[in-house]
């Protein structure tokens, strides 16, 4: 299974993101809306660009663009998920086969680029969704669900199609909840890199 998601990731490819968030707490809200293009190498993101991102139905500021920016092409150290069926990051891991099709997996490092889940996968050994509980979770969250559903987007290239992200917890006195949904699309092959960064 590690070894046709390394085949299968592999190549520069361009995509677009459309992110949407909402948070809530007692009285205050916030509402998030994102569109990037972006350029994977071998599966990584190695460039992005915003086309548009609002909060609260206002432009974001030069300075939430560059740090919105930031956030995909440098994440910090241990932010990332480390995916369980990626060779590179297996020995974090543990496993149980949980029925034909899907696999238990546990992580007992605390951060956020590892966490408690499992993944589900095809005839072809290829990973369809994974669904996992952060063993970091955001400032003021106490729970939280991340789900990504992949699918081959181009021939023998696959890709995560859509995230969502489910998170509870509180602000100060007030309970509240935050959902982000992140959908992946038009998905292209370059021949190298620049011409892909040249492209967005």
């Amino acid at each position: 299974m590690a070894q046709q998601f390394a085949e299968t990731t592999r190549g520069i490819v361009g995509f677009r993101l459309h992110r949407v968030l909402d948070v809530h707490a007692g009285f205050q809200r916030r509402h998030e809306d994102l569109v990037m293009v972006g350029v994977y190498d071998d599966g990584a993101i190695a460039k992005v660009r915003i086309v548009r991102y609002t909060i609260d139905g206002k432009p974001a500021s030069a300075s939430d663009d560059a740090a919105m920016e930031r956030a995909y092409d440098q994440p910090k150290a241990r932010d990332a998920f480390e995916p369980p069926f990626d060779a590179r990051y297996a020995a974090a891991y543990s496993y149980r086969q949980d029925t034909p099709q899907t696999i238990a997996f546990t992580s007992d490092l605390r951060d956020g680029a590892h966490g408690n889940g499992t993944f589900a996968y095809d005839a072809g050994h290829n990973v369809v969704w994974y669904e996992y509980q952060p063993n970091a979770l955001p400032p003021h969250a106490s729970s939280g669900t991340i789900l990504d559903r992949r699918a081959e987007v181009l021939p023998r290239y696959w890709a995560v199609t859509q995230e969502t992200q489910q998170y509870g917890g509180s602000f100060g006195p007030f309970p509240g909840a935050a959902s982000e949904q992140v959908d992946f699309s038009d998905f292209s092959r370059f021949p190298d890199l620049q011409s892909a960064l040249r492209s967005i």
